[in-house]
């Protein structure tokens, strides 16, 4: 569709190069009728041979009153026509006085209409409407081409018009594909048009093939999920209350389920949708069919699937913060969000201030300074080194270099740089941090290692509460575990956690003699068997796990307590070494870490004293 009706190279006059109103009425009467009509069966139109149109393209016109601006009293006598850019509050409705010959015989080229079924259209110069004044071509060539001419020949457009567009719509039943097409002229208050475009394909019938079923089959799925965390979430914010949205993986979940949500939302109005406005274009093919308004939510749909892929792969940090690197990742940016957010108010200031100036001094000579917004995505491009330098000098000798160095010496190698300090002196020191107290963090590879071994301490320690018997040699065999040094390190006990030292091994049988050896507590039956003196009185597999966990928190508690300690230890050092050195310190008081409260100061000796008096 680009090709043939937006920069085609065989044809006398392409979209992009329209600019009068001469060459726009060119293009509509050779350009656009010879793309539409390329091909007809059974009075039916086809493009290219294969793309069926769904309805007949419509012309669609909006126009401004000659009031809607103010001409000066100097030439009041001899100006007397004046028209601004567009303005809605400005729009010219009145009915237009011409006798048409070719055009729609039910006058809506001349009556302005408030709504054709259409969206607003943000364009280059103006944002439009969705009214104005139609005209529908036909489906013979001949014809249409008579309406343009009479359209032309009678003044449809003058110097009021601001904006014309071209729409139709076209369907491939080879892919399933839907092809809306819109074509926009501007037309400039100074007497140029400014052309724009867009070719929208979407896949509006979705279930069709097989492939399709199955993928119902899974939106279905979806819809399940969505149920039960939407009742989840629910849960969790009726028991946390405020506290909830204090979590942002909490805020995060919410915006998935709320883009889901809208997602489904739409899907539904598509599906029901579409059917009844492909039945409309099959049964009155003389009515133009608008899928504009569906084209639009399709679009919507998609982004919203495209965002909520982008923040379900951000929700993966949650899930691997255990490994180290992540966990330096995410405390660097907690830790320095404050720091960051005062230098970006500080960074704002000026790049907003050098924006101002580049609009002031360059807007009416440079289209890249022409507004406040393009200024500001100009000097953003110059950060990232898309800059054209030559065109600043040409604007301004003097002050196009000028601004242009300032700019780069105080945003790129100032600002810039002070942004990267920031966050790498946060790093630093968290990395320093956890390594003073020991932290570490499991590799990925390490976290499944580790859950598997959980695992199978589970079902091993399931086998040592049963007796097994060995087939072969007729003997009854205990299983009991049997603990080793750890093999991967060669830390000593007092450097590492017994937890670190020690892992499980495969459980060991003992025989019949060793067993007699080794375990006076058991008895030996009549039988041969081997029976326990005592029964056995130890705690529940669920009491097992109770004090796993509170040895589990013992530890926790315990590294920190030991990190104060060390801490202490250090500073202690520290006092030492300055009076060693001949330097004794006028410190009368230290504070200690908390949890150390029973004694606050320190007592420094007099200088008088021995170096070796410290108590």
């Amino acid at each position: 569709m680009e090709s043939l009706f937006i920069d085609g190279s065989n044809v006398e006059v392409s979209w992009n190069e329209v600019d009068s109103w001469d060459t726009f009425w060119s293009y509509l009467q050779n350009t656009l009728l010879d793309g539409i009509h390329d091909n007809t069966i059974d009075d039916e139109i086809y493009i290219y041979n294969e793309n069926k149109l769904l309805s007949l393209p419509r012309l669609r016109q909006l126009k401004i009153s000659n009031t809607s601006c103010q001409i000066p009293a100097v030439f009041s006598d001899v100006l007397f026509d004046c028209f601004s850019g567009y303005n809605a509050d400005e729009e010219d409705k009145f009915t237009m006085d011409f006798i048409s010959y070719y055009a729609d015989q039910s006058n809506n080229s001349k009556l302005y209409n408030e709504k054709l079924n259409t969206r607003p259209y943000a364009g280059q110069l103006a944002t439009y409407g969705h009214g104005g004044y139609q005209q529908l071509l036909d489906s013979n060539k001949n014809i249409s081409s008579f309406i343009l001419h009479d359209l032309r020949f009678n003044g449809w457009i003058d110097r009021g018009t601001r904006a014309v567009f071209i729409d139709f719509t076209v369907y491939n039943a080879n892919i399933n594909m839907f092809c809306i097409v819109k074509l926009v002229a501007e037309f400039l208050p100074t007497g140029g048009i400014v052309t724009s475009y867009e070719i929208n394909v979407q896949k509006l019938l979705r279930y069709v093939t097989e492939k399709d079923k199955v993928l119902f089959g899974f939106e279905i799925a979806l819809i399940i999920f969505v149920i039960y965390y939407i009742v989840e979430e629910i849960m969790e914010m009726l028991v946390l209350r405020l506290a909830y949205f204090l979590d942002y993986w909490n805020i995060l979940d919410c915006i998935i389920l709320v883009q889901i949500i809208i997602g489904i939302g739409i899907s539904l109005y598509r599906s029901v949708t579409i059917n009844s406005l492909v039945l409309q274009s099959e049964t009155d093919p003389n009515l133009f069919t608008s899928f504009e308004t569906i084209a639009h939510y399709e679009s919507m749909y998609n982004d919203l699937s495209a965002l909520c892929l982008f923040f379900s792969w951000i929700k993966i940090f949650k899930y691997i913060s255990f490994n180290k690197t992540m966990r330096h990742f995410s405390q660097t940016l907690s830790r320095c969000f404050n720091d960051i957010l005062s230098f970006a108010v500080m960074f704002f200031i000026i790049f907003f201030a050098f924006s101002q100036l580049g609009l002031l001094l360059f807007g009416t000579l440079l289209r890249d300074f022409s507004t406040f917004s393009d200024s500001t995505y100009t000097l953003f491009r110059i950060i990232l080194g898309d800059f054209d330098f030559l065109a600043l000098e040409r604007a301004s000798t003097i002050l196009g270099p000028v601004f242009f160095i300032t700019y780069i010496f105080s945003v790129f190698f100032i600002l810039l740089n002070m942004f990267l300090a920031i966050i790498n002196d946060t790093y630093s020191e968290v990395k320093s941090e956890m390594s003073s107290e020991g932290t570490t963090g499991l590799e990925f590879g390490g976290y499944i290692k580790k859950s598997i071994k959980r695992m199978l301490c589970m079902r091993e320690t399931e086998e040592e509460e049963e007796e097994e018997e060995d087939e072969d040699h007729g003997v009854t065999k205990i299983v009991l575990p049997r603990l080793r040094p750890h093999p991967d390190t060669g830390q000593s006990e007092d450097e590492e956690s017994i937890d670190s030292m020690f892992e499980e091994r495969p459980p060991r049988v003992l025989r019949t003699q060793e067993t007699m050896s080794s375990a006076p507590q058991w008895d030996v039956q009549s039988n041969g068997e081997f029976a326990p003196r005592f029964p056995y009185k130890g705690p529940s597999y669920e009491e097992f796990k109770i004090l796993c966990r509170r040895v589990d928190r013992n530890d926790d508690a315990m590294g920190s307590v030991i990190s104060k300690i060390d801490a202490v230890i250090s500073k202690l050092e520290m006092l030492e070494k300055s009076y060693n050195k001949g330097i004794f310190p006028v410190i009368e008081e230290m504070s200690f870490p908390d949890g150390l409260e029973d004694e606050q100061t320190i007592h420094i000796p007099d200088e008088t004293n021995h170096r070796g008096d410290w108590s």
